[in-house]
């Protein structure tokens, strides 16, 4: 699998498992824990982070993803709660 239908893949994962670390997503797609797939769903999640379908934050050397729309669904709920 490769090019865009890897890109969805990575982000169906991300979904149905938010938020996630990049080695969960590669060890959970079968690609292993190695340093070379995990640089591969990097790129991917890179991807989808400039098309604006998931949000990442660095947490020490991990990457941390979840997906865009839940972030928005939790700035919703921080303006009703005022």
């Amino acid at each position: 699998m490769k090019g865009k239908a890897l890109t969805q893949k990575v982000y169906e994962h991300i979904e149905l498992n938010w938020p996630v670390h990049t080695k969960e997503i590669s060890q959970g797609m079968g690609f292993g824990t190695d340093n070379s797939s995990v640089k591969k769903v990097v790129y991917h999640i890179r991807k989808l982070e400039k098309n604006e379908k998931v949000m990442t934050k660095r947490i020490g050397k991990a990457l941390v993803v979840w997906p865009y729309e839940i972030e928005r669904l939790r700035t919703i709920h921080e303006l009703l709660k005022t």
